[in-house]
């Protein structure tokens, strides 16, 4: 999973001389109608908007020019931006523009979604002023190359986006995307779709694909930069208009309606098609798979008959009481016990109706299926997915958002959907709320969970977890839980590493200390998720994990040599000595040096009577290479919360209730089923139960009927 919120707390740092490339993409330009009085000059003065996908949503920008096409005033607004990440990149990127008096500036360290954003949103408020070439001002002109193949490179969200183009004298013949390093699964779109796109139109004015826009840009920056290379007029390939399909906004009517195609909406779906019922399935993004597509994709296994290890109910239970015993909030350990063997049953399900691959491995205290082919990666299960869907003969809607359910005499008929064509309404006998959590709701996460307000913190979820649900079911009155709360992950460091869960540093065998240099935490408990959670409930404003060049792996050293370089402590500093360590990391060196000295002892000692850290992660450092200080974020991987529902996941309405023919599952219906803690495996196992026993319950209920 990739990095979200990380405030930079620096300035501005030079990003590459691919940041212009990067700006090769972007949204839509409009004339401000608030325009000066003509004057003699080149351009209209006046103020003119552009708007770009930033990391959490759109970001729009004012440009204000006068008639010589001078930047007089920039403003930026960014919603759905962090305010402790991208929001701090906001001021500086207008400080920047103005005073460079153009769009070619360097990017804010720790917030280069945001900046790159802010960029392109002001590329197309320029270009639609004139400023700039390209856009629907230029004249597309004629568009030639050198013929031949060329190869152009762009940063993606990962790593390094290359591009392959073959041209001849006046058409783009092939592309090839190779992106190793990008999100595996959600890079897949935009790495087939864009260059499939742009071959189509023969332009480089082509759409991101929404939730994988940094990919996005890469692959188009990519493309721009080997056509580059091949002789091409770029403003001129901007500027070739691109064919999009408006879909249709007429209403339809189902027997179950189905809002969002992550874990459970997928299995729901599958579900009521397969027991015989009309299914439609809505998705606001332009995929299906949500958190799925960036999990491990592993399912906590209970009583699954088609599985040969121990994967017994009072086994489970007994280890989920035990994560759970420092667990501020507990979680219904009854409705557990009757969900749990749901979790095999469904198991046992898709592999006697569908026969998908799958693999089952004793974890030490649970066992955990993977489905699909090369079955550890939770992409693999969306494509298993994606076809059973299809195969199921359910009616897929993707790019369409639901907005509100329709009830009627206080019963759940429907939804109001909306999409590029406009709004309309899937009448249903049946709706099933899997709409995911609320992660990128930044109010609503901010209110449950106040530490936030202090804290550098990053959220790994979705971009399309946004709450939509939580508002759709508080607006007909369902009954709502306390939260939503940060379903803790591994802590992560900077994005500047680039790194995933999969191969981001552990902190079993380091110290780990606050923005006072104090220690905080037996840094190995049982599951990094506990050392996250510790973080998160201290609230410091800063964590520094400390390695020595000797005990830290191999690709960290490497990374950390190269980032350390530019000095900044929100992403890591070295120094020889832990006193002029702590100067750069900004805490007390006589209280990091004491923090230190303590951390020596115990390990030399071989026991932690400080915070009760196992004996073999006490590693002491060595001290003649120097030191590292990286900066860790608390993470998140999705929240926990939203509506509270029966065992068969029925909405209930303030007075505890059934609302008629109304079921939520997965994310947006977690309040009974985790306390403080998420751990492996069965998030996605309640949610694959939930969304299999929601769907069997609607369909024998519209049989009934």
């Amino acid at each position: 999973m990739k990095k979200g919120r990380i405030s930079m707390k620096k300035m501005i740092s030079v990003l590459t001389a691919m940041t212009m490339l990067l700006c090769a993409c972007g949204g839509t330009a409009t004339a401000d109608a608030d325009t000066d009085e003509d004057v003699a000059g080149t351009y209209t003065a006046g103020t003119y908007t552009g708007s770009a996908e930033g990391f959490g949503g759109t970001v729009t920008v004012d440009v204000t020019i006068d008639t010589n096409g001078n930047i007089t005033e920039v403003t930026v607004d960014a919603p759905d931006e962090t305010p402790n990440v991208g929001g701090e990149a906001v001021q500086p990127m207008i400080d920047a523009i103005k005073e460079a008096n153009s769009i070619e500036v360097d990017s804010v360290t720790s917030a280069t979604f945001t900046s790159t954003a802010i960029i392109d949103a002001a590329r197309d408020a320029l270009t639609e002023a004139g400023v700039l070439g390209g856009g629907d001002s230029a004249e597309a002109g004629p568009v030639s190359y050198t013929p031949g193949t060329y190869t152009g490179t762009a940063d993606g969200r990962g790593g390094d986006i290359v591009a392959t183009v073959t041209v001849s004298e006046d058409t783009i013949e092939s592309i090839d995307i190779v992106g190793e390093d990008e999100t595996v699964g959600i890079s897949r779109m935009p790495m087939e779709k864009i260059p499939q796109d742009i071959l189509d139109n023969q332009s480089l004015g082509v759409d991101t694909i929404a939730g994988a826009t940094v990919t996005s840009r890469g692959v188009i920056a990519a493309v721009t930069a080997a056509l580059e290379e091949a002789g091409a007029n770029i403003d001129a390939l901007r500027a070739v208009s691109v064919e999009k399909e408006i879909p249709p906004a007429e209403d339809m009517d189902t027997q179950v309606v189905i809002a969002g195609a992550g874990m459970a909406g997928l299995l729901a779906a599958i579900t009521a098609a397969n027991d015989g019922a009309e299914v439609v399935l809505v998705e606001k993004m332009p995929f299906v798979g949500g958190n799925l597509e960036l999990a491990g994709g592993g399912l906590g296994t209970v009583d699954a008959e088609t599985v040969d290890e121990d994967d017994s109910l009072e086994r489970v239970m007994d280890y989920f009481k035990m994560v759970n015993e420092t667990s501020e909030r507990q979680p219904d350990y009854d409705f557990i016990e009757k969900l749990l063997p749901e979790i095999g049953a469904t198991i046992d399900w898709l592999d006697e109706t569908f026969h998908i691959p799958h693999s089952s491995t004793d974890r030490g205290d649970y066992v955990r299926t993977n489905f699909g082919a090369d079955s550890q990666q939770g992409a693999n299960f969306v494509d298993a997915l994606a076809e059973l869907v299809e195969s199921q003969g359910v009616t897929l809607l993707l790019n369409t958002k639901a907005e509100h359910i329709l009830m009627e005499d206080g019963k759940a008929v429907g939804l109001e959907v909306s999409n590029d064509g406009g709004t309309f309404n899937i009448t249903a006998a049946k709706t099933i709320i899997a709409t995911g959590g609320a992660s990128h709701d930044w109010d609503r996460l901010v209110a449950a969970n106040p530490e936030l307000n202090t804290i550098d913190f990053s959220e790994d979820a979705a971009v399309s977890s946004t709450g939509d649900g939580f508002a759709m079911l508080e607006e007909i009155g369902a009954k709502m839980d306390d939260g939503p709360f940060i379903k803790s992950a591994y802590p992560d460091v900077s994005p500047t590493f680039r790194y995933t869960f999969r191969n981001s540093p552990t902190m079993d065998d380091h110290l780990v200390v606050n923005a006072e240099g104090e220690r905080v935490s037996n840094e190995s408990p049982y599951n990094q998720m506990f050392l996250n959670k510790q973080l998160l409930r201290q609230a410091s404003p800063a964590y520094y994990v400390l390695f020595d060049t000797v005990n830290i792996p191999e690709h960290v050293l490497a990374d950390c040599e190269e980032f350390a370089a530019n000095e900044n402590n929100s992403v890591v500093v070295y120094a020889e000595t832990i006193e002029d360590l702590a100067g750069k990391m900004e805490v007390d060196p006589d209280t990091l040096r004491a923090t230190y000295d303590r951390y020596q002892e115990l390990c030399a000692n071989g026991e932690d009577p400080d915070q009760g850290k196992d004996p073999a992660h006490l590693i002491p450092y060595e001290e003649d290479g120097g030191f590292y200080a990286v900066r860790v974020y608390p993470a998140s991987w999705g929240t926990i919360g939203g509506t509270l529902t029966d065992d068969t996941f029925h909405v209930l309405a303030e007075d505890d209730s059934v609302i008629e023919n109304l079921f939520a599952v997965g994310e947006v219906a977690t309040s009974r089923l985790f306390g403080d803690y998420y751990f492996g495996g069965f998030s996605l196992g309640f949610y694959t139960a939930a969304g299999h026993l929601a769907a069997d319950t609607a369909v024998a209920e519209i049989n009934a009927e």
